[in-house]
């Protein structure tokens, strides 16, 4: 299977692309220029992030025949490229991730593309997490996808602008669509058990995040039933779905995804000696 990654120099990009190759896929790797992405500061440490990107291009400036001569012959796209610092200017939201996923979402249907997974954020919900504490209207729940979204910040509007706009794509061009609340994802997981905390409660280790993604782009949605999820749209072909480790403290629900996908989480190793 041909299959587009985007952000592919980036730390969840890097793991992505080597697990879709050992899977055997034809896997196309696209990124910023190389030396955009070093004074970015984007995953500097990795010396095989180069490796992974095929196709170096600023997709926020990409013409109509940039976009179509990446995604020819294309069958899925992962699309894990954003600006990911909510602290950064509306503009740049607006810019790299609303325009940027508008474009590729035109073109893959004008290009023939099957599926989509486009990575969403758990800050499309961080304004409900004060709810779960005791007394709290939530207390003793997950966040699931029938809660409905809190923003604090543009990035996280814009990654519910990207789910909204997966939901139309499935629904008016028959697409299938994979709408991913990521988990957090980071280069030193033991990290994970030295801070504790929020940080491990929203853990996604990279183990976890390559089999997700493994299952994402080949899935057979066609059996799932989107309404056996309470609040889940209603659209077939559509999955919404958060996706991370079964950490301590984990407070957001991986259903629907585990279901549709078949997929769980490692057991939560007992400490960074023992990831896989």
């Amino acid at each position: 299977m041909r299959i587009v990654v985007t952000g592919a120099a980036g730390l969840i990009g890097g793991v992505v692309v080597d697990r879709l190759r050992a899977d055997g896929h034809e896997v196309v790797g696209i990124d910023l220029p190389h030396e955009r992405w070093i004074d970015g500061g984007r995953n500097v440490e990795d010396e095989a992030a180069p490796s992974r990107v095929d196709i170096h291009s600023d997709l926020a400036s990409a013409s109509t025949a940039d976009w179509q001569e990446m995604l020819n012959g294309c069958e899925v796209i992962v699309h894990l490229a954003a600006d990911a610092n909510p602290s950064n200017p509306d503009e740049s939201m607006m810019r790299n991730n609303v325009e940027v996923t508008n474009s590729l979402m035109w073109n893959a249907v004008a290009c023939g593309v099957q599926r989509v997974v486009l990575s969403s954020s758990g800050l499309v919900q961080v304004g409900l997490e004060s709810e779960l504490d005791a007394g709290g209207p939530l207390e003793g729940q997950l966040l699931g996808v029938s809660h409905g979204v809190s923003t604090t910040s543009t990035y996280g509007e814009s990654k519910v602008y990207a789910e909204r706009l997966g939901e139309h794509y499935a629904r008016e061009h028959g697409m299938t669509v994979l709408a991913v609340r990521i988990g957090t994802v980071i280069p030193d997981e033991s990290l994970h058990w030295e801070r504790g905390g929020r940080l491990q409660a929203t853990a996604f280790l990279q183990a976890d995040a390559a089999e997700f993604f493994s299952r994402a782009v080949v899935a057979d949605l066609t059996e799932w039933e989107p309404a056996s999820c309470e609040g889940h749209p209603a659209v077939l072909g559509y999955l919404l779905t958060a996706a991370q480790s079964d950490s301590p403290g984990r407070f957001v629900d991986l259903e629907p995804g585990a279901s549709a996908l078949g997929w769980a989480p490692i057991p939560w190793p007992d400490g960074p000696g023992d990831l896989p």
